[in-house]
């Protein structure tokens, strides 16, 4: 009798244990605040990219479209967010898109504007990191890619991956900016109609991070020869071609 209530205690202190453990795993893995907190913070990003900075994606749209030539073809668009820069040049060119970013809440904000915007037969989603882009040597003829390199934890094989999958004849416009000084006042004038705080950049971030690094250095490292970097009142972009 004593052995059988020993025995039995013994399987209940086995169970409970194993059940806290693996409570506790799933709670781990789950992280139901943090997910609630990242999709309202896509959220909030998605509404001011798809309204007051519209203007300044259009800006960058029609500046790739001119600079590039490229009006037809595959387009990848790196870091794409939401889909903001690729749905832009969308508007103003024949080309395919490829939405790639790391972010699975970003990109399914992606394919809803897709959808949108009538691009089910032009645009798809791909959840990727720029270190490792799982498409094929010279799969892609653009590649775009607003404000997402200062992220990079290693720019040189971010760069070196973007030109292995540029075709033959390729191209890529890739950097960060804010638009132009008149795109920037106009948007901080619709701001602050809408009663938005202003436009804030938070220290050792993004275009900071950016404008700190050499990528001449970093191009020249990439092994990338046919290359140019060009800083402006509009930011900072490297062009690339094949």
């Amino acid at each position: 009798m004593k052995r059988n209530l020993r025995g039995l205690i013994v399987c209940v202190s086995i169970f409970l244990t194993v059940f806290v453990l693996n409570g506790a795993f799933a709670a781990e893995k789950t992280g139901p605040v943090k997910g609630t907190a990242g999709k309202a913070g896509v959220s909030r990003y998605d509404e001011t990219a798809r309204g007051v900075n519209a203007p300044m994606y259009d800006y960058y749209a029609q500046r790739i479209k001119e600079a590039t030539g490229m009006t037809k073809g595959v387009c990848l668009d790196v870091g794409s967010g939401g889909g903001y820069l690729g749905l832009s040049l969308a508007k103003i060119t024949n080309l395919d898109f490829i939405f790639l970013d790391i972010s699975a809440d970003a990109l399914e904000r992606a394919k809803l504007h897709i959808v949108e915007d009538g691009l089910q037969n032009r645009a798809r989603t791909l959840l990727a990191d720029v270190h490792s882009i799982p498409l094929d040597d010279g799969s892609v003829d653009l590649v775009i890619s607003r404000g997402s390199i200062p992220f990079w934890k290693d720019p040189a094989l971010g760069l070196r991956e973007i030109y292995r999958v540029l075709a033959p004849g390729g191209k890529a416009y890739v950097g960060g900016g804010r638009g132009t000084p008149e795109i920037q006042a106009q948007i901080a004038a619709r701001r602050k109609e809408l009663g938005l705080n202003p436009q804030s950049r938070p220290k050792g971030s993004g275009p900071v991070k950016m404008a700190q690094r050499n990528y001449d250095e970093i191009l020249k490292k990439a092994g990338i020869k046919k290359y140019s970097v060009n800083t402006g009142d509009d930011g900072m972009w490297i062009q690339m071609w094949k």
